[in-house]
């Protein structure tokens, strides 16, 4: 849904040359000032080729990270965080700002302590409904109707909070709960209104590229937990840090082209991982999510095109797999002394080879060195079935039970292996091969588990957390 904003104008300094600017919550609009009109355009929109002669330059480029403007109407700071890179357009000497962000302060303090995120999604992550009790007396209740519903304390709803880092900066993590009660009740209104935030903190800073960096995390943390990217968190709320050690809420971030649905339905079945299951391992996750060192580019767009299979996603999933066993497994698939003394023996033949070759023959024997000690798809995937059959091996052993089959990640190894070729090297006249459609799904859950298993989590917790984002429906012991 867009947000509604009044167009604001104001005063803005880019490149020491103090433009008005135009903004309608979209556009950034900069006026220069008449004496800076020629300077504009001999300078920045042309390219001298001689003495009174010019062409039009190729592109003019924004360098700067973010501007700083003040609001003519309400004399409040905007912050607008530019896409960097970005090409700049202009027509009649007004420049036109590619942006990525927006801040919008009370005041004029623009050094920030607390982000905090809110979202359907986090009040799913997060249950609300942990943010209140009950109290009913059965005789009042079924002869009068009442009941007690109370609040519970922010220390009861709020979570520990978890370090991680971000560009080697400091961050800690924690989620909470708030409560409003709405006085002046409404007939689309609750009287009682609660709603779960994900905050981050950490030294104060007027970085604001960074914190947009810590935004992205942020939504990258919740498609994970989520496993789709159609994840929306168009508005953070910012704090300053105060004296007495709090923090004051001065500003809100909106972040431009985040309009989308957060999928009610799926929130409702349960598809996504809640915070209690990963007590301890947020920040782990985070720093990882930060480093890029969690795989994440497999994910699907939406829950729906999840569940739809082609060539792209194929390798895509096969290869979040391979990644996350190489992260787990550095060394590679566990070999007997006999494989390995022969892999040695082998890698010294080519090597005299190598050295005893040119051109053409050299290159082939080197491209044969890189394949004596890897490891295949298939091996990875038996060693894989040896660590986490324990945990997630019940959820395997169902879905091939459905399709009239058993579980054999050996098998399971030689088919996605096979197919994975077929679609990496073209070979459109090999038909596919059925069984690797469940093989991959169980994949899926394979990679989660691997993830899991990685930051500490438990196996009883792994298991709740794949039965809920892939809705398994399995009844497992509380």
């Amino acid at each position: 849904m867009t947000r509604e904003f009044n167009m604001c104008s104001g005063t803005c300094k880019y490149k020491d040359i103090n433009f008005t600017f135009i903004f309608n919550g979209e556009e950034l609009q900069l006026v220069p000032p008449p004496d800076k009109r020629e300077t504009i355009l001999t300078e920045w929109l042309l390219t001298a080729i001689a003495p009174g002669a010019y062409t039009v330059r190729t592109s003019l480029t924004m360098d700067e990270p973010y501007l700083i403007g003040t609001c003519n109407e309400t004399d409040s700071t905007f912050i607008f965080i530019t896409r960097q890179g970005g090409h700049i357009g202009s027509q009649n000497f007004v420049l036109f700002v590619p942006l990525i962000a927006y801040i919008e302060c009370r005041y004029n303090s623009v050094s920030i302590a607390r982000m905090s995120f809110t979202s359907p999604v986090i009040n799913c992550i997060h249950p609300v409904t942990k943010g209140f009790g009950c109290t009913l007396d059965r005789k009042d209740f079924t002869e009068r109707g009442i009941f007690t519903v109370t609040t519970q304390s922010f220390n009861e709803t709020t979570t520990v909070p978890q370090s991680f880092m971000v560009d080697d900066r400091p961050v800690s993590v924690n989620f909470s709960i708030s409560s409003r009660l709405n006085i002046k009740i409404k007939l689309d209104e609750p009287p009682l209104i609660l709603e779960s935030a994900m905050n981050f903190e950490f030294d104060s800073t007027t970085d604001y590229h960074f914190i947009f960096r810590l935004w992205s995390v942020a939504k990258q943390f919740l498609q994970y937990l989520c496993y789709r990217k159609n994840i929306y968190l168009p508005e953070v709320t910012l704090y300053t840090s105060t004296d007495k050690g709090g923090y004051e809420k001065f500003a809100t971030m909106h972040v431009l082209n985040e309009d989308g649905d957060d999928e009610p339905t799926t929130l409702k079945s349960g598809r996504y991982i809640k915070q209690m299951l990963l007590v301890g391992a947020e920040g782990k996750i985070l720093s990882d999510i930060a480093s890029g060192s969690l795989y994440l580019r497999h994910l699907p767009q939406t829950y729906r095109s999840g569940r739809t299979i082609d060539a792209a996603r194929f390798i895509m999933i096969t290869a979040a797999f391979e990644w996350e066993y190489r992260r787990n497994f550095p060394d590679g698939v566990p070999k007997t002394e006999s494989q390995l003394k022969a892999e040695t023996a082998v890698a010294h033949e080519i090597a005299e080879s190598i050295n005893n070759s040119k051109g053409k023959k050299r290159k082939i024997y080197k491209f044969l060195s890189r394949l004596v000690k890897s490891n295949s798809l298939e091996s990875e995937i038996v060693h894989i079935g040896k660590v986490i059959d324990d945990i997630i091996g019940v959820f395997g052993k169902n879905l091939y039970r459905l399709n009239e089959e058993e579980l054999s990640y050996s098998e399971m190894g030689k088919r996605l292996s096979s197919q994975r070729n077929h679609y990496a090297h073209g070979d459109l006249d090999q038909g596919f091969i059925g069984l690797s459609l469940p093989d991959l799904m169980y994949m899926e859950y394979i990679i989660y588990a691997i993830q899991l298993n990685h930051y500490g989590i438990d196996a009883k917790h792994i298991r709740c957390a794949i039965n809920d984002l892939f809705h398994l429906n399995f009844a497992l012991p509380s």
